[in-house]
């Protein structure tokens, strides 16, 4: 075991310390130094999301070990040397996702980080953001706009997955009827930036998720709700589309059933846009497919420009960020918090918390 020099600062961070099942617990770690072209980030509030819980349930394997997180925002702590930009100590941030590119493909080029085959990602491949404190490269970091609060910022990240289903891969969907499937952070944000830009949004969840449904209709992030279990999907879309089915439909629970299913409540012609990451391989009707002329999207993760949409979103006010928060807890009640992000609650720690700036 390394030695510890009496001046080394020693910080918490919520690892995956094993594969397997479990295999999660706090512990305390040295403090991260930025090295050339990184900034050192004092984490304020860090999200939780599937990804996170599948890590404790041992379905995600990744860097072992590891720190958990990748939704997150904090205060710059200390600068790396050869920084290009202007970012200072005390700034107020945000920051992608992207631990390591390798910044001369083709993607990279364009900005399509998420596409760069050489990509390492905070939290699964590379330690994340569940700590006190984490070091990014410059590139990844975001300067929060004025009253765009340190909580809020920690959801900039599923908020810039929602822009870009939205905006990226499926374009002009003003005036067009539209489902989101999953009514969790993701599908609500999604539903959110879907009604922003002009749709007519169907929220569909189940039994269980009936508060999360009305809440959307309550906050006007949704057009409707529907309760699936309770009500055919397909012959309710079709009474709002004089029976032609769906412009588009985002998926966004992860259930294995739902890729297939709703592909009979599209319209001929429409788009399905998987949002979510599936264990295993979910059925299509590949002959539904191509008799009915429908495409078939992935949406993965986001991209610079997305985040920077995103944070104009949030400034303007477009976006009440806060209000799709279920919880916010101490850090120390990472086990209560990962079984709640199970019961498809959204969960955001609070590590140094707004007195960070």
């Amino acid at each position: 075991m390394r030695a510890v020099a009496w001046y080394e600062v020693r910080v918490r961070a919520l690892m995956k310390y094993a594969s397997g099942p479990g295999n999660v617990e706090l512990r305390e770690v040295p403090r991260p130094e930025p090295g050339p072209g990184q900034v050192l980030i004092d984490i304020a509030y860090a999200g939780v999301c599937g990804t996170d819980r599948a890590a404790l349930d041992g379905h995600h394997s990744g860097l072992i070990p590891r720190t958990l997180g990748h939704e997150a925002s904090g205060v710059i702590a200390a600068l790396g040397p050869d920084l290009r930009g202007d970012l200072v100590v005390g700034d107020r941030v945000t920051f992608e996702t992207d631990a390591y590119l390798c910044g001369t493909c083709l993607y990279c080029r364009a900005e399509q980080y998420q596409r760069c085959p050489y990509r390492k990602g905070i939290g699964t491949t590379a330690d994340g953001a569940l700590a006190d404190s984490l070091c990014m490269p410059e590139l990844a970091v975001h300067r929060l706009p004025d009253g765009v609060s340190l909580l809020a910022a920690a959801l900039t990240e599923p908020l810039s997955i929602a822009v870009h289903a939205v905006i990226e891969r499926s374009p002009s969907l003003a005036g067009e009827v539209v489902v989101v499937t999953g009514p969790g952070a993701i599908g609500a944000l999604t539903s959110a930036v879907a009604t922003g830009v002009g749709a007519t949004t169907v929220l569909v969840g189940r039994a269980r998720h009936a508060a999360a449904l009305a809440g959307a209709l309550d906050r006007g992030i949704a057009g409707h709700a529907v309760d699936s279990d309770a009500v055919d999907l397909a012959e309710f879309v079709a009474g709002l589309t004089d029976g032609y089915g769906a412009h588009s439909a985002f998926e966004c629970s992860a259930a294995a059933a739902w890729p297939a299913a709703l592909q009979p409540v599209l319209r001929r012609g429409g788009r399905l846009v998987l949002v979510a990451l599936y264990n295993g391989n979910p059925p299509v009707d590949f002959d539904l497919l191509v008799n009915r002329e429908l495409e078939l999207i992935g949406s993965r993760g986001k991209n610079a420009q997305n985040y920077r949409t995103a944070l104009r979103l949030l400034a303007d006010g477009r976006i009440d960020a806060e209000s799709f928060i279920s919880e916010v807890l101490p850090l120390e009640e990472w086990r209560t918090g990962l079984e709640l992000v199970g019961q498809g609650r959204k969960v955001v720690f609070e590590v140094g918390g707004s007195s960070l700036g």
